[in-house]
């Protein structure tokens, strides 16, 4: 594993989607398809763009519920649970990285 063992579900994604989205760019501009596995890099970069907003709709939802009592911070629970089990099944896609901890599996 390397020197990133504490690094957070987000923080991990967030490396995952730049990388992903290097490669897409490259691909983009070179316009070379055989060297890459990114064969359609207009639609990484959207995935890229779908997934980080998941990530802040999810810290948006921590951020909720640390402020909030009573029913709405049930509410803001209740999304961060959610949005939390989406940025677990988005890490699985890289469950074969060194970063990737187990403890994120669902």
């Amino acid at each position: 594993m390397s020197d990133n063992a504490q690094m957070t579900i987000t923080e991990f994604l967030e490396a995952r989607i730049a990388e992903d989205e290097a490669e897409a760019k490259w691909v983009e501009a070179e316009g070379d398809h055989g060297s890459s596995p990114v064969q359609h890099p207009a639609r990484v970069l959207a995935e890229c763009a779908a997934k980080r907003a998941i990530i802040e709709q999810n810290q948006s939802y921590v951020e909720a519920a640390a402020e909030r009592e009573g029913i709405a911070f049930v509410g803001a629970r209740c999304g961060q649970e959610v949005t939390g089990d989406v940025l677990k099944l988005f890490a699985a896609v890289y469950a074969d990285h060194e970063d990737y901890r187990q403890e994120w599996a669902l």
